[in-house]
Formats: structure tokens, sequence, C-alpha cells
């Protein structure tokens, strides 16, 4: 059987500097793996993904000016060739159901090794999905829990006001960014929230910013 040697290029994101380089340097260790760049927060990790063309972006969850969720969804919608491996400290299953739903092709700890954190890259790099084997239940319980029900959804059944609220989900904008931005109140924007939900069938917020993706919202 023969492989693909080539290498496979690679973008680090974390907010923590010592954490960033000790990746980069972990990942560039292994021959097969190049480290095209790094950022240090979620809007510098999708410009640079832009600019570089990685392979896989190895991301933090937690990170400032935009969130790991938030520069998931956008990665996935403008940069669809691109695997992202989302690498946290945090293990909870809604999270990691919450990425996968956003399109994240792997999820790993910050226990995860140097050799184990390259295989995870190589594998995602060959299109093979990566998820920690004590979070696959909770993953696939929670996938087809929450799996949404698209059947007739459309913009189409949205209002005005709605639509407005779902391109503002859409761009990575709170609850309160929102009503700042569209001058109504938290409770107002929650109540938009709870009519598109109800109208699209999606319940998660990442999954409502691909829906609006997919259905030209944005």
């Amino acid at each position: 059987m023969s492989y693909d040697v080539s290498t496979t290029r690679v973008l680090v994101a974390d907010d923590f500097p010592l954490v960033r380089e000790a990746l980069a340097a972990a990942l560039n260790r292994h021959p097969q793996i190049e480290v095209v760049g790094m950022a240090g927060d979620g809007v510098e990790a999708v410009d640079l993904a832009m600019a570089h063309q990685p392979d896989v972006v190895v991301l933090d969850l937690k990170m400032p000016r935009m969130s790991g969720l938030v520069a998931l969804t956008r990665l996935t919608t403008d940069l669809p060739r691109a695997r992202v491996l989302l690498l946290t400290a945090c293990e909870e299953p809604e999270t990691v159901i919450d990425a996968v739903s956003a399109g994240a092709a792997g999820f790993v700890t910050k226990r995860t090794s140097g050799a184990e954190l390259c295989d995870a890259v190589l594998r995602v790099a060959r299109g093979e999905p990566v998820v920690s084997a004590s979070l696959t239940a909770h993953l696939v319980q929670g996938l087809r829990r929450d799996a949404p029900d698209r059947r007739g959804a459309t913009t189409g059944s949205l209002t005005a006001s709605e639509l407005n609220v779902l391109r503002l989900v859409a761009d990575g904008r709170t609850d309160k960014q929102i009503s700042q931005t569209l001058y109504i109140s938290p409770r107002t924007v929650q109540s938009h929230l709870a009519q598109i939900r109800a109208k699209t069938g999606v319940r998660r917020r990442t999954q409502l910013a691909r829906w609006a993706t997919e259905h030209l919202v944005t």
C-alpha cells in the first residue's frame, strides 16, 4: 500500500504565545508537516488562512476577538478545502457537538502529545474524522437529538426583522451586540431567535450561522 508523502501545510492559532510556539515546534518536527503561519486570535486566524491557504488549521476553541466556533464557521464557509482541527482544554460534550456541527474535521484536547497532534493533523488532512474516543458516544447522541428538520424551511418564511437578526448571528455577534446594532432590547433579540429556530428547525447558534450562509442570508 502506498501513501501520499506530500507536505501538509498547517496554520496554528492559539492566543497564548508559548502554547502557540510549542504547537508549531511539535508540528514542524514531523517531516510531512510544515507550519506556514501562526495566529493569536480568531480574526487573525481567518485572515492568515485566507492568505496562506493551509491544508489544516489547528484552532484553539477559546480565543479573543473572534471565538474558535465563529472562526470555524467562517473557515468552513470561505475556505472549504481546509480542514479545521480544534484544540481545547474543554471536554464538555455540548462543546464538541457544537464544534462538529459547525464543520470541524477533528477535536483534540490540550492533553494530547506532540506525536498525537501530528497524527491527528495528518489524519484530518486525509479526510479522516478525529474525535476523542471518550466523547464519541456523547457526540453521536447529541447530533441525533439536535438534527434539524429543514424540510420546507426557506428565507421567505422569515420576517425582515428576523432576517436582520439572523445576518448578525451569522456574523458572530452576541445577543447584546445584536440589540445594540438594531436598537432593540436583548429580550426582543431572543424572541426573534426563538421564532427563527421554530421556522427553520435549527436549534444551535453555529448551525443557524451555517443555515444563513447556505440560504444566502448573509
